[in-house]
């Protein structure tokens, strides 16, 4: 064998040495069984619509718009830190461009309460044209408008998203875009369920909770990223900084939150209170306190001192804490109102919702980050 043959031998793979698998490996097998999980989701969340078909598509939605707001939460900290030209969150950034896939999922899901709008929403019902609360509002809360406006918000978030994700670039377009289309958003999924019941601030305090609920997320997945390799860079300064968001945003939640109470409690008009009248008595009393535990005593008592901002099993937990909390806190916007003040339950329409926001989340964003840590490398395809 001459020189230059053996420029280019290249010795033989030893089969007989055991493969380890790779993260590509391994996040094909999860892929795989978030696919059986999301089966048992939809079939889940189909039972319990056929039991109860108010309860049942009370779930879509509330499962739609926790997946939305996880989308637009991490849109909206990748544009506030570009426009700020933070410079701290950088080795976190994979999980920020990550979180936006989930938003075409949650968009077919808002869609398909066309389907179920007539247990969900009075004003879409016949009878609401004689219902003389809804004088003068029908020109907006109407079914094909309020679809209409779903493609568009939605339309609005991915393109302008992609381009803020891709390239970097439409991050002040991005926060003009997402003020409007999240207020009317708020307005049209969550307040008209009672749509003789309104709050000025509505709109921020969902703004609060999705805010929070995106640096959770975030939290959550940079450290886990770590912990397999894909965001070595994340160190305790990122944890710290993360931990002082969780905290301070878990104080806003609950100062937007005593804000509209008192405002609903100080006017003390009909409209107002009534909604609010059900959530203070039995069975419902006990949810409305511990929404206010899961959103904000807890993660104060855990994130208080410095060194618990920095602890990962502490972060984990506190996460997972509001995460909860976030979900609580949503089914009170939905539920009372969907049900007419009934007894709450938790049934198998409730156990499908989350499985499918576990598996939509797995589905949608494993990918990016497998794509983020091997750019140019080709990602096997699921059999």
């Amino acid at each position: 064998m001459n020189p230059q043959e053996e420029t280019f031998y290249v010795a033989p793979r030893d089969l007989t040495r055991p493969q380890f698998p790779t993260l590509a490996d391994i996040g094909l097998k999860f892929q795989a069984g978030a696919w059986i999980f999301f089966s048992f989701g939809v079939l889940f969340l189909v039972i319990g619509g056929v039991a109860n078909p108010a309860q049942g598509w009370a779930n879509v939605l509330i499962t739609a718009f926790n997946l939305t707001a996880v989308g637009l939460g991490g849109l909206f900290l990748l544009a506030i830190q570009s426009i700020t030209g933070a410079r701290w969150s950088d080795p976190i950034l994979k999980a920020h461009r990550a979180m936006p896939a989930l938003l075409p999922f949650a968009g077919l899901m808002m869609l398909l309460l066309w389907f179920g709008a007539g247990h969900l929403y009075p004003w879409s019902r016949p009878e609401a044209h004689h219902d003389h609360l809804m004088a003068g509002r029908h020109a907006w809360l109407n079914k094909p408008f309020f679809f209409a406006r779903i493609l568009l918000f939605f339309s609005l978030w991915i393109l302008v998203g992609r381009r803020l994700v891709n390239k970097g670039k439409g991050a002040a377009a991005f926060i003009l875009v997402f003020g409007l289309t999240f207020t009317l958003a708020n307005f049209d999924w969550i307040m008209s369920l009672e749509p003789a019941w309104y709050s000025t601030i509505f709109a921020v305090y969902g703004f609060s909770g999705m805010f929070l609920q995106g640096i959770a997320i975030v939290t959550v997945s940079a450290i886990v990223l770590r912990h397999v390799g894909l965001l070595p860079e994340v160190s305790r300064a990122q944890n710290h900084d993360l931990g002082k968001l969780l905290f301070a945003f878990s104080c806003f939640w609950a100062y937007i939150w005593l804000s509209q109470f008192l405002l609903i409690w100080y006017a003390n008009i009909p409209e107002e209170t009534a909604p609010m009248r059900i959530l203070l008595r039995l069975p419902w009393a006990p949810l409305f306190y511990l929404n206010l535990i899961l959103n904000f005593l807890l993660p104060f008592v855990l994130l208080l001192g410095r060194k618990a901002k920095t602890n990962e099993n502490i972060l984990i937990a506190t996460c997972a804490t509001l995460l909860v909390g976030r979900w609580v806190d949503l089914y009170l916007n939905v539920m009372p109102a969907v049900l007419k003040g009934a007894t709450p339950s938790f049934g198998v329409a409730e156990v499908g919702g989350i499985l499918l926001q576990f598996c939509l989340g797995h589905m949608a964003c494993w990918p990016v980050f497998m794509k983020d840590a091997n750019p140019d490398q080709e990602l096997p395809q699921r059999p």
